[in-house]
């Protein structure tokens, strides 16, 4: 399978605003990998022609008409991440970080109303979780190039208080750029330092999660046909804590020795969207679904900060500098793409049944709007710019989720398959990701387990320089999550 790159850059900070929009930003958000409750996470998510399970009334909100009885629920979630990282394909670097949090929380009330042709109408309240963000990774190698050749690139042709004050500013500030000739081409310590290797590492932290609290209504018309709707309010709180050292053991230029480059960033925001659906029951075992999403409108604040440390040795022997950056902040705008979803699933009386879900979604029609606090020229600019290398990276991607539940008196046995389409234009190949899980259901109260496994080789660039050799990271990540539902009628 071809790699699944998801481009972790280096923030692209503007002199007048800030930016750190990329186009892995917009993909970070609209590629989801639901969890919900644990049999919808056991059976693949495959649940939007079933109807009468939480997860559904985020995919396929008619599924909140299955319900008869009021219920609520609850489903703590253990998550196991594991990266091996190579630094141009050199020694791996292995991590590991774990986490546990909700992947769930909700209540449904039902009524049957047992006259007329509406059988029963429900209302769902609660909270499915969309993405888990944590990852950490470590990597470590001997490489040509230097990330002091990307902060001259950004002072090229800039007086010094010209400079942006999270990169280039700073590196001038430690005397890891200098302007002898005042003529603004600035020189550094490594102009004559050829393909010479020196080390580099860099440890990288990442945290938040993208939550949706949903509202949802739903009827069962002459229990032929199930409607429904959800509103949809995304929460979104990501943060990415970068430190970058690179350090010449070998002393192959004489004049330095070692920096140290610190990136934090934190984003939260919220949106809204609206999703509505339908599930027929074609007899009493053969049941079809649809359902359509709207795009998400989010309001996101990135907050950022940036220090830079530079030991060098000159005619006044070993020095060390340092500077920080102010605090930076800015908001703007990010819509996410529409999806479809075609449903259809097989129920076997009261044995069990098989499922499958078919999502469409556009990942480069996502789009940025910098431009809603701000008339700049310059954000118009880089919005337009942003916007069509998100047309021109990513493509619409078919998601195949497909799962079954077997039955045995009070007992629940369950397996699924998810086969995610890569979003990118120049890769056909699809993720895979494993599930399978068991529960027990009473006429009161239940209780579902399921595992998930999930492996992806993803790329990551530290930093990117023109014309400079590339530092291409390879990341090898397993990511195991143990979820279990907690759920009582009422």
């Amino acid at each position: 399978m071809k790699r699944i790159f998801i481009i972790l850059t280096t923030l692209i900070l503007s002199i007048t605003t800030g930016w750190s929009q990329t186009p892995s930003d917009a993909l970070r958000y609209s590629y989801l990998n639901m969890q919900g409750t644990a049999r919808g996470t056991a059976v693949g998510g495959a649940m939007g022609a079933l109807g009468g399970d939480f997860t559904s009334l985020s995919i396929n909100p008619a599924g909140v008409a299955g319900y008869w009885k009021s219920e609520v629920m609850f489903t703590p979630s253990y998550l196991g991440v594991n990266n091996s990282s190579t630094l141009n394909g050199g020694p791996a670097s292995d991590e590991s970080t774990n986490s546990i949090n909700f992947s769930n929380l909700g209540i449904v009330f039902a009524n049957q109303t047992r006259r007329g042709s509406w059988k029963s109408v429900a209302l769902g309240l609660g909270m499915n979780k969309m993405n888990n963000f944590e990852q950490q990774f470590f990597f470590a190698g001997e490489t040509a190039g230097t990330i002091v050749d990307r902060f001259a690139g950004r002072a090229a042709g800039l007086s010094p208080n010209e400079l942006d004050n999270f990169e280039a500013g700073l590196a001038y500030d430690v005397l890891a750029l200098y302007n002898p000739d005042n003529d603004f081409n600035y020189e550094t310590d490594f102009d004559r330092a050829g393909d010479n290797a020196f080390t580099k590492r860099q440890i990288v932290k990442n945290t938040g999660y993208q939550n949706e609290m949903v509202i949802s209504f739903g009827g069962n018309y002459k229990d032929k046909l199930l409607i429904g709707g959800t509103l949809g309010i995304p929460f979104i709180s990501y943060s990415s804590e970068k430190q970058y050292f690179e350090i010449d053991e070998a002393d192959v230029i004489s004049a330095f020795n070692e920096l140290n480059y610190n990136e934090n960033l934190t984003i939260e925001g919220a949106g809204i969207n609206l999703k509505v659906g339908a599930i027929a029951k074609i007899n009493k075992s053969l049941r079809v679904g649809g359902a359509f999403h709207s795009p998400t409108f989010l309001t996101l604040t990135d907050r950022f900060t940036t220090d830079l440390s530079y030991d060098f040795t000159d005619a006044e022997g070993n020095r060390a500098e340092t500077s920080s950056s102010p605090d930076g902040e800015f908001e703007y705008g990010l819509t996410t793409p529409w999806r479809a979803v075609a449903s259809g699933a097989y129920i076997f009386g009261k044995r069990g049944f098989i499922t499958a879900d078919v999502e469409y979604s556009d990942y480069g029609s996502a789009k940025f709007n910098l431009t809603r606090n701000s008339d700049a020229i310059e954000d118009r600019e880089y919005q337009d710019e942003l916007n069509r290398e998100i047309s021109e990276t990513y493509k619409g991607a078919i998601n195949i989720r497909l799962g079954g539940e077997l039955a045995l008196e009070g007992f629940r046995f369950r397996g699924g398959v998810q086969l995610l389409g890569s979003p990118f234009i120049d890769d056909n190949s699809f993720q895979t990701v494993y599930s399978l899980g068991a529960g027990i259901r009473g006429n009161k109260a239940f209780l579902d387990l399921a595992y998930q496994i999930n492996n992806q080789e993803q790329g990551y660039f530290p930093y990117q320089v023109e014309g400079a050799p590339q530092q291409d990271v390879i990341n090898q990540v397993n990511r195991g999550q143990i979820i279990m539902t907690i759920g009582f009628k009422i």
